[in-house]
């Protein structure tokens, strides 16, 4: 008996990796480069005067990498992606060897082109690659040839990358997406984080390995998941906030997937680890800008959070941060915002470079869920308090969309789309309403906390405020199309579609002509819009 016990204690212990070494040397040519950190995903060490490292490590992420010390760009892998990192091959007990090369740079000036939510899929139905590349791919060239002129320029990638529910379908998983952007010639370098479409849905649920294990194909095209770059005199992290759970039931209508594709938006506890570990070889007086997927924050739609106490525990690990510029995308909104709980974010939140993943019929606008432009970004990183410029790929250089709810009103009254939506959806917004007679609705997606939007009717102003009704371009343009009376009301029609850059206004009179105004904080117009009415409303609303 109590062999048998002991038998059963042995059993229950922890399963314990046996420990290897990593190791190998930094250098910039012939030189070594002394005081890079190097990491395994879970500790971090520095190259001696020599260049060197050695990690004594159980190789549980199957990776080593490097923070790029400020002046220096790691060395390509291919034209795109930065060789920052390597994957470890041999067994957990096998000692490997790793060097790492990099090449100088002036980073004086430096800017960074944002792309997110491209969802590639190579799905017919949407040809995606063809749209991306004959309208995205010039205007990021573009922005990348004004840009070089100043300095070095980087991109970087929000995640979502390929869409994880067609990877068996077309074959376009995460691998092949990176190729085809070598192929297409995307211009910089790239570093990448992690989302939730970025996992494999073949990986069935298998408990805490399910999130590291749908990864991997993640990992293998793009390296870690946490990370950190030193540019200039700045310090960037990039951070996985998705934990990857798939489980449920297996989505039939897709190839191998095995699960739900359901996640919880947080942190692992293991990429706080590292981040304190990172932070603490960072001189306070650093300007920060991490990158992760999905928002710290939102106020524009609860359901689009982490979950509770992520935003706590980030301000606890920043707390001699003064400043954290974050960057993500995930909710398909153009967003700037703070929030007074955590003064030190400055919080950029971009619209999805597909659009809406590519859904736009031929002929219609491609636009986020928050109706903005189909865009990307370009931050200009030598400027003092830098702020993302938005930069459509229709080239309309306009930054609001104003409607006139009157032309709106007629538009859903005559329509059968929006008339069979009205009965699925009778708590939507329904502008054939009478109470959104002579109503005036500004979209403003560059709006920013601070800002002061204005509307004046014939010269006098009117009564603003922000709204909480349906964006309406939207709505006609991916929920109307296609909608039966037998259709079942979905839960992707149903998703609150408001903003906090829209407001609302009553005018007088259905034809006097409107101006919509935006000052910031200290009074200084920032932009101006005329609108002659009666406005027109259609699917390629202006």
């Amino acid at each position: 008996m109590r062999k048998l016990l002991l038998i059963a204690a042995v059993l229950a212990l922890p399963l314990v990796l046996q420990a290897g070494v990593v190791k190998g040397k930094v250098t910039c040519g012939k030189k070594p480069v002394a005081g890079v950190q190097v990491s395994d995903g879970r500790q971090i060490v520095l190259t001696d005067a020599k260049g060197r490292y050695t990690l004594k490590t159980d190789k549980a992420d199957s990776i080593v990498f490097i923070t790029t010390p400020s002046g220096y760009k790691a060395q390509m892998i291919d034209p795109i992606r930065p060789g920052f990192w390597q994957l470890l091959t041999e067994a957990p007990s096998k000692t490997e060897v790793h060097n790492f090369k990099l090449v100088p740079q002036d980073q004086s000036n430096y800017s960074v082109i944002f792309i997110t939510d491209t969802h590639f899929a190579a799905d017919p139905s949407r040809n995606d690659l063809k749209r991306f590349k004959s309208t995205v791919m010039p205007v990021i060239r573009r922005e990348y040839k004004a840009a070089a002129a100043k300095g070095a320029v980087y991109s970087v990638n929000l995640g979502d990358f390929a869409h994880d529910r067609y990877w068996y379908d077309f074959g376009l998983n995460e691998y092949a997406a990176e190729r085809f952007l070598d192929m297409a010639g995307y211009p910089a370098p790239i570093y990448s984080v992690c989302g939730n479409h970025d996992n494999d849905g073949a990986v069935a649920s298998r408990g805490s390995r399910t999130d590291f294990e749908s990864a991997w194909n993640y990992r293998h095209t793009w390296g870690p998941a946490c990370y950190s770059v030193n540019i200039g005199s700045d310090h960037w992290i990039f951070m996985d906030s998705v934990e990857y759970i798939n489980d449920g039931a297996p989505d039939a209508k897709h190839k191998n997937i095995n699960g739900r594709r359901n996640y919880n938006c947080r942190f692992l506890n293991q990429y706080i680890e590292w981040l304190k570990k990172d932070l603490a070889y960072v001189p306070t007086d650093t300007r920060i800008f991490l990158c992760c997927h999905v928002p710290l924050f939102n106020d524009a739609s609860k359901s689009e959070v982490m979950v509770p106490g992520q935003a706590e525990i980030l301000d606890q690990v920043f707390t001699d941060f003064p400043n954290v510029y974050v960057f993500s995308g995930h909710t398909h909104k153009y967003i700037h915002t703070t929030t007074g709980d955590f003064p030190r974010f400055k919080q950029f939140i971009f619209g999805a470079t597909s659009g809406s993943m590519w859904q736009h019929p031929v002929g219609y606008q491609a636009i986020g869920s928050d109706s903005s432009e189909q865009a990307i970004n370009v931050l200009d990183c030598s400027e003092a308090d830098p702020s993302p410029r938005f930069v459509p790929i229709s080239g309309n250089p306009e930054m609001m969309r104003v409607y006139d709810l009157n032309a709106v009103g007629d538009f859903y009254r005559n329509d059968e789309g929006c008339r069979i939506f009205h009965e699925l959806y009778p708590e939507r917004s329904w502008y054939a309403d009478p109470a959104f007679e002579n109503m005036i609705y500004v979209n403003y997606w560059a709006y920013a906390p601070g800002q002061k939007v204005e509307i004046f009717e014939d010269g006098k102003p009117l009564a603003v405020k922000q709204s909480g009704l349906d964006e309406p371009l939207y709505v006609i343009t991916y929920v109307t199309p296609g909608l039966t009376r037998s259709s079942t009301p979905s839960k992707s029609a149903m998703k609150d579609r408001k903003t906090p850059h829209s407001f609302v206004a009553t005018a007088t009179t259905a034809t006097a002509p409107i101006l919509v105004r935006v000052s910031d904080a200290d009074g200084k117009v920032l932009y101006e819009q005329s609108v002659i009415r009666p406005k027109k409303f259609d699917k390629l609303t202006k």
